[in-house]
């Protein structure tokens, strides 16, 4: 069955801990999800079965919103509790500091990539060379901070943030740039996914809440590809589409504008790529699938 759930992660297990109790649940071998959440980090995931897997990555480049704190005073290898601690200072943040603070974020352009992440060096992930003991200059990633609001600040001890972000932010690294602009450091205390686009996380199911009848944790495929043009086409057209042909699209595209494609039902068929003047076949999706 080709379906998209909303996960609400809890505290203490990976991302892909959650695959593995979906697959118990569901009975469903295939099953991906976009956007990896540490596992002291909880919230919002998007998990897919089936063929949906291959749409993934349209929910992973939607913004993304979290709700985080930032501890000052200390510093770990990971940028969170789960870490060593290596360094510890006594902050004495400054008032002006703070007053400039959103204004600083919003205006990031990037970041570097925490040692504790999946991101490959020189063809290893990262993370298993900072646990061989290994120190790899890490690089820095573009960043586009959409908003970014302080939620609450407890004087020279915490700060509490909701932010929205680009695809591939870290909220780790983040903490410890907000810490540097107020003369400190500091480590991200707790991490929560909140939204991936519009989807939110009130929609989001536990997986206990999933275990009775798991098929009520399941979100509109049109719900998760809505940063997509949508088109409802013929059933010729959707003869022609399967069978990897291009067909006239009528409606006027720029070339490269992915659309996505829908029978009369309602049922996504794919995705597909306006070339001048016709739509050619990008993803083909088939089979029993959730609307």
């Amino acid at each position: 069955m080709n379906s998209f759930l909303l996960l609400d992660k809890a505290s203490g297990f990976s991302s892909f801990d959650v695959i593995r109790k979906l697959r118990k649940i569901t009975k469903i071998r295939k099953i991906g999800h976009a956007g990896t959440l540490d596992p002291f980090a909880t919230g919002l995931l998007i998990c897919a079965t089936g063929q949906y897997t291959r749409l993934l990555k349209y929910a992973e480049a939607q913004y993304k919103s979290y709700e985080a704190t930032v501890l000052f005073g200390k510093s770990s290898t990971t940028g969170d509790p789960d870490g060593e601690i290596v360094a510890k200072q006594i902050p004495q943040i400054q008032p002006q500091y703070l007053n400039q603070l959103r204004q600083n974020v919003l205006a990031l352009k990037e970041l570097q990539v925490p040692l504790y992440s999946a991101v490959h060096i020189e063809g290893e992930r990262a993370y298993k060379l900072a646990r061989a003991g290994k120190n790899p200059q890490m690089p820095s990633r573009a960043v586009q901070i959409h908003d970014f609001e302080i939620l609450n600040y407890v004087p020279n001890a915490s700060l509490s943030y909701r932010v929205k972000v680009s695809k591939g932010t870290y909220i780790r690294a983040l903490s410890e740039y907000i810490a540097a602009q107020l003369g400190t450091i500091g480590l991200t205390s707790s991490l929560r996914r909140v939204a991936i686009g519009e989807i939110e996380i009130t929609r989001a199911k536990s997986l206990a809440e999933l275990e009775p009848d798991w098929e009520q944790g399941i979100c509109p495929v049109s719900d998760i590809l809505s940063n997509l043009s949508a088109l409802q086409v013929s059933p010729l057209q959707v003869e022609d589409f399967r069978h990897g042909r291009r067909f006239s699209l009528g409606d006027d595209y720029s070339d490269g504008t992915e659309l996505a494609l829908y029978d009369s039902e309602h049922r996504l068929i794919g995705i597909g790529s306006a070339v001048k003047g016709y739509i050619r076949p990008v993803l083909v999706i088939n089979g029993d699938a959730a609307r």
